[in-house]
């Protein structure tokens, strides 16, 4: 089965039922952003000011996915995927759990106060 991942959901309201606000799919796409960086990091940029932006391009699909309810093993084929085909790396799917696991950390619902 061939799994598509959008780059972006088409609306932020979609997600989640609508449950979602902007301020909120902020919240999170800043979070999952620092996963990429602190816990993934296939190229090595965390410690590089001008390339924290880096891994953008892998927002909107980590988004989706989190909140749509994908299984672990469909996050660690796109990070995967997005590591070996778009950034050319020699990736193991095994070494993608651990940012999974890190994804999984993320709140997808702030607690109110």
């Amino acid at each position: 089965m061939e799994l598509h991942y959008p780059e972006s959901p088409q609306s932020e309201k979609e997600d989640l039922g609508g449950m979602i606000d902007k301020y909120e799919s902020r919240r999170i796409r800043a979070e999952v952003r620092r996963v990429l960086l602190d816990v993934w990091d296939p190229i090595g940029v965390k410690d590089e000011p001008n390339a924290q932006d880096e891994y953008d391009c892998c927002l909107g699909s980590l988004f989706h996915l989190l909140t749509t309810g994908a299984t672990d093993d469909q996050i660690a084929e796109y990070l995967w995927r997005r590591g070996t085909e778009h950034m050319g790396l020699p990736l193991q799917k095994e070494a993608m759990y651990p940012t999974v696991a890190a994804l999984r950390q993320i709140a997808l619902f702030k607690e109110s106060s």
